[in-house]
This record gives structure tokens, C-alpha cells and sequence, in this order.
């Protein structure tokens, strides 16, 4: 990332904070209330076609931009996939690009939201025709979902590459043997070497494993694309369990934003996240004792998911949460210093002043959000009220704001019971918004206006209705 770079994620972040904040402070928000469409068949099938057609449109804009939108580093050359890459210098299509992203993102969003709608219909009729369909459907366009995201020729983020890279290294990719890449990954790696990596142990060993069968970069690369489909399924089927909610399964099943972030960027998050919701499953069945390896696990793949996941602890009663959480933790960092030690320790310190915002002022804002995280997991422990944004608030615990840490309030509010369905139908427009690659910096910085405007206008009195004599 260029030195200096802020996200357009952290206006989002702020405007989570406002929200969060006045929930904790014992206030409500009012509801913001609307008649839910009747949904035909008709607009089911429209639903059933608009959502990989703007998904495909999504991935093809992509490739087109990693061509055509100013100049790129050295190492995007020498890489196995197109890469889209937020440059310094960007080129005259970029605004168009960028509208072009949204618009395909407010139209998954919509088609999302009538395969959603359709499966909430309940009709005196036994079984409502337009539901009946979407069920039918809903495993068809999430295959075709899944084909699109292993399919896709480009990638909008270089983590990929790094996976690659450390796999290679084995279960020990601290080390920096020299020369030990050859062949097409020593073009890559010496364009761009591996940058110390603030992943657990946990998902180093897997990651490795991963990337073995591989024979050549290409294909090292699609079998992390395979592993995020994999792990996305069972992300599905453990979110059906815990909620036995058709219309949340599909907007998780179905979602562009989680296809693209975690199977054609294949980003490593998913592994924790779908721990994380294991977790959630093994609690809301009485079983947190057995939850605590679990969470502990989450923060062997990245340590900032343990801090989210303490919160599925939360039902426990104030203090067998605490300890339940602290347990957690504890074991983490045990795990950690045995499996990872202190190139592990020395990893995470190097990487977070590498990707420290050159800011004062962004930096201080950055260390408060990400304190107030904190706050927020002692909140829900101490008081069992999951307030509704809160989810939202914790990828300011991560080294730089990315959009796909967004998914980290998928765990959060299936633990609320409360928010999941909203939360997922936001992701494709949030991941947009939120993402460095788009032109929507100054953009976002409505929407802690807005969440200002919804507090003071939660605030205000409302009126009442005098009797008419």
C-alpha cells in the first residue's frame, strides 16, 4: 500500500463506533420501518439470473481494470493472475470503474434481498409458490457463484501470492533462507518478497499443507481458491445449524461479497471465521467448555479474531463468560509461544509498524477505535447485550483497515441473535464502499453524518397523538 494510504473503511468504522456507542450508553435507535414487498415467482427468477450475472460483471470489470487503470508495480507482471492493485498513480477510468463496482454491488444487493424476501413469505397457502422457488433454486445460483469466484482470471488483492509464498516456506515461515525460491516464484518473490507474517501457527501448518500438492504457481493458487470453497460450505452449513433460518443461510450462501473476498481473493479470514461460528454452534447448544478450544483455535489463524470471538461466551452469565473468554486467551497465547514463539511475537510488532499510517492524527483515531473494540468485548461479557453494530467495530483491530475484515460481524451477530440477516445483506455494498481500490474516500465520509443524524433523531421526542374530541 502507498505510504500514507488511509481506507476508505474507516468512516465506516466511525460511523459503527457513533451507533455502538449510544447503544451502550442504555439508548435506543429508532427503527427505521418499511412495508416488505410481496415477491412473485417472477421476480424470484429475475433474482435467480441478476445475481451471477452482476456477480460475473463484477469479476470481469476487474479484469479489465487490472489492465487499464494506470500504471502497476513490477511484481504484477510475474504474478500467475491478473491483479487489479491500488496504484499512486491512477488512471482516467478509475471514477468509472468505481461507479461501476457500486452499481453491480447495489444490484446483487437487490437480488440478494428478493431471494431473502421471497423466503420469508409465509401465505396461507402451505407452501407460498415464490418460496417454494427460491428454495429450489437457492443451491443452483450458488453453484454458479462458486464457479465464478474459482473461475475468476483476476484477483483485487496480493494476499494470494503471499499464501504461496509461505506455504512454500513450510510450517516455519519466519525464516528467509536465501535463494530459496526458484523459477517463476523466485521472478515473483524477489519483485515482491514475503513480508513477515502476523498469521497464526494454526493456519501457517494448514496453509502449507495446502499449497504442497501444487505443482506450479497457478496451481498453488487454485488450491487455495478450492480451499476457500470448501471451508465457505461449511460456513454455510454451520450457519444453517445455528439459526435453522432459511433466509439468513441463503444470504450467506449467496453472497457475492463472501464468494469474491474469501474463494477468488481466498483470503485466510474465512478459516477463523468459520471456527468462530463452530464456536457460536457449540454454545448455543450448552457446550462452551468445548467452545473454548475452539475460539482459541480463531486466534491461531489471526490473533484479532480471539478478541471477537470472546464475545460467543456472552450467554454464560457475566462471570462463567469472563472466564470462559480469559481461558480462551490464555490458551491461545500458550499455543502461540510453543508453535510460533518469538519470530511469531517479533512478526506481529514488525508488521504493525510497517503498515502504521504515516498520520499522527489517523494513527491516534486508529489506536481509540481499536481500544473502544476492547471496551466493546468487555461490554457484552460483563452486561449480555450485544449492541446491533457492534460487529462492525472490530476490524479497527486489525493493522490497516481492509473490507473484507467486514465479515468479522457475521460471527458476532449470529452470537446477538440478532442483526445477522441485515449484516449480511450489507456486505456487497459495504465491501465496495469500504474497498482502497474504488475512489470512494471522500464518499464515505457521509456516513458518520448519517449515523450522527439517526442518533439525534433517536434522540428527539417523539410525538404523540392527542385523543380528537
Amino acid at each position: 500500500m502507498p505510504s500514507g494510504y488511509v481506507s476508505p473503511l474507516s468512516p465506516l468504522l466511525l460511523a459503527a463506533l457513533i451507533l455502538t456507542a449510544w447503544e451502550m450508553a442504555g439508548r435506543g435507535l429508532r427503527a427505521l420501518r418499511g412495508n416488505r414487498p410481496r415477491i412473485s415467482r417472477l421476480a424470484v427468477g429475475v433474482s435467480a439470473l441478476a445475481l451471477p450475472i452482476a456477480f460475473a460483471g463484477q469479476l470481469l470489470l476487474l479484469q479489465y481494470q487490472s489492465g487499464h487503470d494506470g500504471p502497476r508495480p513490477d511484481w504484477v507482471g510475474y504474478a500467475p493472475l491478473l491483479v487489479a492493485y491500488p496504484g499512486v498513480q491512477l488512471g482516467p477510468l478509475h471514477p468509472a470503474f468505481s461507479l461501476g463496482a457500486l452499481i453491480l454491488a447495489i444490484v446483487q444487493t437487490a437480488a440478494l434481498a428478493g431471494f431473502v424476501a421471497a423466503l420469508l413469505q409465509h401465505d396461507e397457502i402451505a407452501n407460498d409458490p415464490a418460496r417454494r422457488l427460491a428454495r429450489t433454486l437457492t443451491p443452483y445460483v450458488a453453484g454458479v457463484l462458486g464457479l465464478l469466484a474459482l473461475w475468476s482470471p483476476a484477483v483485487s488483492s496480493s494476499d494470494i501470492f503471499g499464501y504461496v509464498g509461505l506455504g512454500m516456506l513450510g510450517p516455519h515461515p519466519f525464516d528467509r533462507p536465501e535463494h530459496f525460491f526458484s523459477g517463476e516464484f523466485a521472478h515473483f518473490f524477489d519483485a515482491r518478497p514475503v513480508a513477515p507474517t502476523i498469521y497464526g501457527p494454526l493456519w501457517t501448518a494448514v496453509n502449507a499443507a495446502v499449497v504442497a500438492p501444487g505443482s506450479s504457481f497457478f496451481a498453488k493458487v487454485m488450491l487455495l481458491r478450492v480451499e476457500g470453497f470448501l471451508s465457505f460450505a461449511v460456513l454455510s452449513a454451520l450457519v444453517h445449524r445455528v439459526t435453522k433460518s432459511s433466509p439468513l443461510t441463503a444470504a450467506v450462501l449467496l453472497n457475492p461479497f463472501l464468494w469474491y473476498q474469501f474463494v477468488t481473493n481466498a483470503h485466510n479470514d474465512i478459516l477463523g471465521i468459520v471456527l468462530l461460528v463452530g464456536a457460536v454452534a457449540l454454545t448455543s447448544r450448552g457446550r462452551a467448555a468445548i467452545a473454548v478450544p475452539v475460539v482459541a483455535a480463531a486466534g491461531l489463524v489471526k490473533f484479532p479474531l480471539l478478541l471477537v470471538g470472546a464475545v460467543v461466551f456472552a450467554r454464560e452469565g457475566p462471570r462463567r463468560a469472563v472466564a470462559y473468554a480469559l481461558s480462551a486467551i490464555v490458551l491461545c497465547l500458550v499455543c502461540s509461544a510453543v508453535f510460533g514463539g518469538k519470530a511469531y511475537v517479533d512478526a506481529l510488532l514488525v508488521t504493525g509498524q510497517l503498515t502504521a499510517d504515516t498520520s499522527p492524527l489517523f494513527k491516534d483515531l486508529k489506536l481509540a477505535i481499536a481500544l473502544c473494540s476492547v471496551v466493546l468485548t468487555a461490554f457484552v461479557l460483563l452486561r449480555g447485550r450485544f449492541p446491533g453494530f457492534g460487529g462492525f467495530v472490530y476490524p479497527a483491530i486489525a493493522p490497516i483497515f481492509f473490507p473484507w475484515y467486514l465479515a468479522w460481524a457475521l460471527p458476532y451477530a449470529l452470537a446477538a441473535r440478532r442483526g445477522a440477516l441485515a449484516t449480511a445483506l450489507a456486505l456487497p455494498v459495504l465491501g465496495v464502499l469500504g474497498d482502497g481500490l474504488y475512489g470512494f474516500h471522500g464518499f464515505t465520509l457521509v456516513i458518520p453524518l448519517g449515523a450522527l443524524a439517526w442518533v439525534v433523531w433517536s434522540a428527539l421526542p417523539r410525538p404523540t397523538l392527542r385523543a380528537v374530541r
